[in-house]
């Protein structure tokens, strides 16, 4: 009987001491999904609120009872972002800072939040405006803290926590500049990292670095950094090599937009790599002859000229003007590129060949490394389409490597020769001067055309 009484208490003391200590947890393996309702009211909305941060790179101390409500889009679970949370309402979206760390378990994505944001601190950093506990001060410079463990007890307080994760706004990258979008979850559309940072980390992981990886629209006309931690613990996880759609939290660093992305299922590239056509159509322009010495066009700006097509089919270096010794040219090349590859073209307007026609032109060179110069004709391409064009090599003299002017740098002007072109009974071709090269540290000679006649 003793020992059963004995063994009765053993098991109570042990039930005990789990629910006061070993079975009490600091931390969750996933967050509450549902909290309390909180009888408390929003009186001002998250736009107004930063609306009251005047001093730039100083702090605004909130004086009167403001009270915002909002859902928290990205916590710090994946370490992308540190003892920081950012929420948003109708009107916009605000980074709010702690004091501590391991945020989610309180706060985590899909939480309403409401703030008595009296006696905080409006701050902004790189131009992302953030709220802010108080302040302290080290060698006399006073600088912002964030919410402390006290305030959180008294003037933040934790509604429900929606199964259901908040909705990103889609946009295009067009749209970052709008500071309506800043600090709130987007989603981009038709996109793609560009070809240098394909199956490339996220981050440098190992030496806890923060890294830079880009993503363009497939449109081309607009790209976006996307910046993450190297203790995020995603960081060493590849950037895929597909396009599709990517969601995350719209931030700026001066004038750099960044998109922050809470985890890799934010990234859905799984459709085929986009074809992005950079640079400008011609048109539907027809012509007999053509004498271009390139004379109209402005140095160290895209060659435009009425009927020419000037386009970047891979990566987005074009055409561009030059001006050398009272010579302007067209000229185009790889150098300082981040693409892995670039594939450039200028093509001229159509030209009527139901006559035998002669092509000549000038090429040469800057800083040899390849031979990346290269001529051909369309008689399918119609001045817009041009993914759809197929293309004929054209046999001419280009410039060679040992073709070199009494600078080593540069090559001489090297004649094409009279090239007959094919004639084509009531038809018209395009004659395009095709450029190939690749980024950092690969083929980036620079080649130059000039005095194009066609007769």
């Amino acid at each position: 009987m003793k020992n059963t009484l004995i063994a009765k208490f053993g098991i109570a003391l042990a039930l005990f001491a789990c629910v006061f200590f070993s079975c009490v947890k600091t931390e969750f393996d996933e967050p509450p999904i549902t909290g309390s309702p909180v009888d408390i009211k929003a009186n001002i909305t998250i736009k107004e609120l930063k609306q009251l941060h005047t001093t730039l790179g100083g702090l605004d101390k909130i004086a009167d009872e403001k009270i915002i409500e909002g859902v928290v889009v990205m916590d710090d679970r994946s370490g992308n972002f540190y003892k920081t949370i950012v929420m948003q309402d109708a009107s916009g979206g605000i980074e709010v800072k702690f004091n501590d760390g391991y945020l989610y378990n309180q706060f985590p994505i899909g939480r309403t939040v409401y703030i008595n944001c009296k006696g905080m601190l409006l701050g902004d950093y790189g131009g992302i405006t953030q709220l802010n506990g108080g302040t302290k001060e080290e060698a006399g410079v006073l600088s912002a803290v964030g919410i402390t463990e006290a305030q959180v007890r008294t003037q933040v307080f934790k509604g429900l926590v929606s199964a259901t994760p908040p909705e990103p706004r889609i946009i295009t990258l067009a749209d970052v500049t709008n500071p309506d979008y800043l600090s709130t979850l987007v989603k981009f559309e038709n996109a793609q990292f560009i070809g240098a940072d394909t199956d490339k980390t996220y981050a440098d992981a190992a030496s806890k670095l923060t890294l830079n990886r880009t993503i363009e629209d497939c449109g081309g006309s607009a790209n976006i950094v996307v910046r993450t931690s190297g203790y995020a613990d995603f960081a060493a996880e590849k950037t895929p090599t597909k396009s599709g759609t990517i969601t995350g939290v719209l931030s700026t660093y001066n004038t750099t937009a960044q998109l922050y992305i809470r985890n890799t299922a934010d990234v859905n590239f799984t459709a085929d790599r986009c074809v992005i056509v950079c640079g400008k159509t011609g048109g539907n322009v027809t012509v007999d002859n053509i004498d271009e010495a390139f004379t109209s066009v402005t140095a160290n700006q895209d060659v435009t000229l009425a009927g020419w097509s000037n386009i970047g089919s891979d990566g987005c270096r074009t055409w561009r003007g030059k001006s050398f010794s009272g010579n302007v040219y067209a000229t185009v090349t790889a150098f300082t590129s981040q693409d892995a590859n670039n594939e450039s073209w200028l093509i001229s307007p159509a030209i009527t060949v139901s006559t035998q026609k002669k092509l000549s032109f000038e090429s040469s060179w800057e800083y040899y490394k390849h031979d990346g110069l290269s001529v051909w004709y369309s008689t399918n391409f119609d001045g817009t389409n041009f993914a759809s064009a197929t293309w004929q090599p054209i046999t001419c003299t280009l410039a060679q490597a040992s073709d070199k002017d009494t600078n080593p740098n540069f090559g001489k002007w090297i004649p094409s020769g009279n090239i007959n072109l094919p004639v084509v009974n009531n038809g018209k071709i395009h004659i395009g001067w095709k450029y190939v090269g690749s980024g950092p540290g690969g083929n980036t000679t620079t080649w130059r055309i000039d005095n194009v006649k066609v007769n």
